[in-house]
C-alpha cells in the first residue's frame, strides 16, 4: 500500500502505468470526491494506464490516508495543501487532472493558486458548492447533514441515498454490496468534519480565474448537479469545453466509465 507524508499528513495512493518503459509519459491524477477512496475508479485504470501513469490519491481521513481525529478542524488550505504536497514528494511537475464532485471543486480552487501544476483539468460531475437545497437532500430527514452521518454512519447513509434515488450509483446485490463496503472504509467523524466545511465553499466567483485548459465531464441526468449548473461552469472558465454524459444519475464515472474516459482523451489530445 504506497503511502507518502506531505503537508505533515500521511497519505494512501496508487501509481498504474503500463506505458512503454523506454518512453516518456504524461501524468493523469484522478481525485475522488466526498465519502469516496481511490478504489472506486479502479475501472478506469484499464482505459488509460497503457497510454499515461495513472496516479490516485486517498483524499485526507479517506480510504487508506490516515484519520486527522475526530477534533480535526477542516479547512481548505490544508486540503490543497495535501494536494500540492503530494505533487512535490513525488516530484511531478504538472499533471492531467481529473477531479470528481468535491475534488473537482478542490481542482478549481488549485488552478488559480498553482495553474503551473496542471496541465488541464477535468471537472467530473463537480458543482461549484454544496447549496442549501442539496444540504437538505443529505441530511435525509435529519435535523442536518451531520447529524444524518452520525446516526446512520458512512455506509449506511450512501445507502440511504442510494435508496433514495438522488444519483449515486448502487447497480446489483454485489456491486452494492461493495460500494457501501468502501464508503464505510471512511470514518463517519471523517465525513461529519468535511462535511461542515464543505457547505462554506463556493468556487463560483472564481471560475474566470481559471486559466489552464478544461474540460467539463458533464452528467445528464444528476439531481445533485443539474445541466444548467454545468452550463454555468462551462462559461464560467475562459475556454472551457464540454461533453454532455447520458449516464443514469450523477455517478456518470461509474456507470458510463467509457463515454467519460473517450471524452477524456479527445480533450487531452487535442492539446498538443
Amino acid at each position: 500500500m504506497p503511502q507518502l507524508t506531505a503537508n505533515n499528513y500521511t497519505m494512501h495512493y496508487q501509481v498504474d502505468d503500463f506505458t512503454d518503459p523506454w518512453s516518456t509519459s504524461e501524468t493523469i491524477w484522478i481525485q475522488h470526491g466526498f465519502g469516496r477512496n481511490l478504489n472506486f475508479w479502479y475501472h478506469w485504470i484499464p482505459l488509460l494506464a497503457g497510454q499515461y501513469r495513472v496516479l490516485r490519491r486517498d483524499m485526507r481521513g479517506h480510504g487508506g490516508s490516515a484519520d486527522p481525529g475526530p477534533d480535526y478542524v477542516w479547512s481548505v488550505d490544508d486540503l490543497l495543501g495535501d494536494m500540492k504536497g503530494f505533487l512535490d514528494a513525488l516530484e511531478i511537475d504538472a499533471v492531467h487532472y481529473i477531479g470528481e464532485s468535491v475534488g473537482g471543486i478542490l481542482g478549481i480552487a488549485f488552478a488559480t493558486k498553482w495553474p503551473e501544476r496542471f496541465k488541464s483539468l477535468t471537472l467530473c460531475a463537480s458543482p461549484t458548492s454544496i447549496r442549501p437545497h442539496i444540504q437538505k437532500t443529505f441530511a435525509l430527514g435529519y435535523e442536518d447533514w451531520p447529524t444524518a452521518l452520525g446516526a446512520l454512519g458512512s455506509g449506511g447513509w450512501a445507502k440511504a441515498l442510494i435508496e433514495q434515488g438522488s444519483g449515486l450509483a448502487g447497480g446489483d446485490s454485489p456491486h452494492l454490496r461493495w460500494v457501501l463496503d468502501e464508503w464505510a472504509k471512511t470514518p463517519t467523524h471523517v465525513l461529519q468534519g468535511l462535511c461542515r466545511l464543505v457547505p462554506s465553499v463556493d468556487v463560483e466567483p472564481i471560475l474566470s480565474q481559471v486559466s489552464v485548459p478544461t474540460l467539463v465531464l458533464a452528467p445528464a441526468n444528476s439531481p445533485l448537479t443539474p445541466l444548467s449548473e454545468q452550463l454555468a461552469i462551462r462559461d464560467g472558465i475562459p475556454g472551457a469545453q464540454m461533453a454532455v454524459i447520458e449516464g443514469s444519475g450523477h455517478e456518470i464515472y461509474v456507470d458510463a466509465a467509457q463515454d467519460c474516459v473517450d471524452a477524456l482523451l479527445r480533450f487531452i489530445r487535442s492539446l498538443g
